[in-house]
Order: structure tokens, then sequence, then C-alpha cells
């Protein structure tokens, strides 16, 4: 009875709990615009290859480290592909930034000859990628200039079958197996002998540190110590070591660095 007697609590409004709406829209339009995002890159991926720009090797540094193990599946919780398009768009920017800083500067005959051949690297420690033309006079090194040149100075596809390129320190003079060498200038011939890519070789020291080389060949008539004169026949044409033919493999060197050839050959002629 005394229960009842108690005056009841007043009745409490009702609170409208306010809930968010959440709706669908936001996720498919992030995705929609990561795959925008990676046709992009995928594009210039593409172009790059058939381009040969330098910026594809970072594409594929960037995409192995978006693509290390703990990351289980491509698309797993949208992070995978969000990462890897972020990291190329960032490779992609600097990549534009250092091919326009090349356009500023202007390409030299180097550089131009790196991109051709899809080559980034700089020229070996021992060259340099301009020409040298000696003090004293040169005489041609084949018997009656009767050669082609088939292979000049600087970065090549491997011509033995390889996939890769290499650095080319002279010039190749296609001619006649047999056809007389000749001694481009006075001299002492430094090195006489056999090495595993230049086959049968010479090198002779000149005057003010200057040197020539001359490789491939089928016979040595000169040995290490003896001088030479512009214009004694050294050997002859041959393709030893690694030739695809019989050919002259011409070198000049200044201080003990290889220099391209094609400006004293041409003045020797």
């Amino acid at each position: 009875m005394w229960e009842n007697a108690a005056p009841a609590p007043p009745p409490q409004p009702a609170v409208a709990r306010r809930t968010r709406r959440t709706t669908g829209s936001e996720e498919p339009l992030v995705l929609w615009v990561q795959i925008l995002l990676c046709t992009a890159v995928v594009a210039v991926a593409f172009a790059a290859h058939t381009l040969h720009w330098p910026l594809l090797s970072t594409f594929r540094e960037v995409f192995a480290r978006a693509m290390q193990p703990e990351q289980t599946f491509f698309l797993s919780e949208q992070r995978n592909l969000a990462k890897f398009t972020e990291q190329a768009t960032d490779a992609v920017a600097r990549a534009a930034g250092r091919l326009w800083s090349g356009m500023e500067t202007g390409a030299t005959p180097e550089t131009a000859r790196r991109v051709s051949h899809g080559k980034g690297e700089s020229v070996p420690a021992n060259a340099r990628a301009e020409s040298y033309l000696p003090s004293f006079s040169l005489t041609f090194p084949l018997v009656g200039h009767a050669c082609t040149r088939t292979s000049g100075y600087g970065w090549r596809t491997d011509p033995m079958g390889g996939q890769g390129t290499d650095f080319h320190l002279g010039n190749d003079l296609a001619a006649a197996q047999g056809t007389e060498i000749l001694a481009a200038a006075d001299g002492v011939v430094r090195y006489a002998g056999v090495h595993s890519s230049y086959g049968n070789y010479l090198r002779i020291l000149h005057a003010d540190g200057d040197e020539t080389l001359y490789a491939h060949m089928q016979y040595l008539f000169v040995r290490t110590g003896q001088a030479v004169t512009a214009g004694q026949v050294l050997g002859t044409v041959g393709e030893t070591g690694n030739a695809t033919g019989p050919h002259l493999h011409f070198e000049i060197l200044h201080k003990g660095l290889r220099y391209d050839p094609s400006e004293a050959l041409q003045s020797a002629a």
C-alpha cells in the first residue's frame, strides 16, 4: 500500500538517437579513382618500354617494393593497390622532372648515343665520350684503305648475341682476312700477345703518352719492346677473340684513357 502511495517519477522524454547514414557511393568512387590512376601508370609504363625511357626500371623497383610478401593479395583491403599507385605516381613525377631537366640542358652526342641504346649508364671510367686527335700525323692502319666501318665508338647492342649492351671502346674496320695492318705512327710496341676478347692484339706507345691498339689480328709480325715506324706492317686482319667476322678493332688512347678514334681515322684517311 505504501509503495503505491509514493509519487511516480515523471516520464522522461524520449531522446532521438541520430544515426549516421553511410552510403556505398564513397567506396566505389575511391576504387574508380585508383583504377584510373593505375590505367594511367600502365599506359606510361608501356610507353616507357616502347620508347626505351630510363624510368622503366624505376617502375619495376616500385612495383616490387609494393608487392612485398606480407601483402597477401593485390587488392586486399584496397591498400596494396593504393600504395603502389601512390609510389608509382611519385616515381613518374620524379622521372618527368629529370627528363625536363635534361631537355633544358640540351642533349649531347654522348647522351643521345646512350638513349638510343636504352642505356642509362655513364661512359666507363677508362674512357671518354669525345674524340681525340694526336699532335702528330697518323697513317691509316689498313693498307689501301680497303675497309668498311661496321661498328663505331660508344654504347651498342652486344654483337656476340647477348641480351644487353656494351660500350665499344674503338672502331671496327671490316676487311678481308689477311689484309696488312699498318702502324699508325712511330712508336714502341708496349704489348704483343693474346687476350680473351681482343684475340691477337698489339698496343703501341707513341709520343706524348698516346697509344694505339690493334685487335682480332690473324698474325703478329712484331714483338713487345720492338720499335716500329709509321706505315710498318704489324700483322694481318683476322677474327681472333670475340669477333663475328674478319676486321680490325682500332683504339686510340691518351694518358691511359680511351677516346673516340673516328676523328683520328678520318684525318689519317
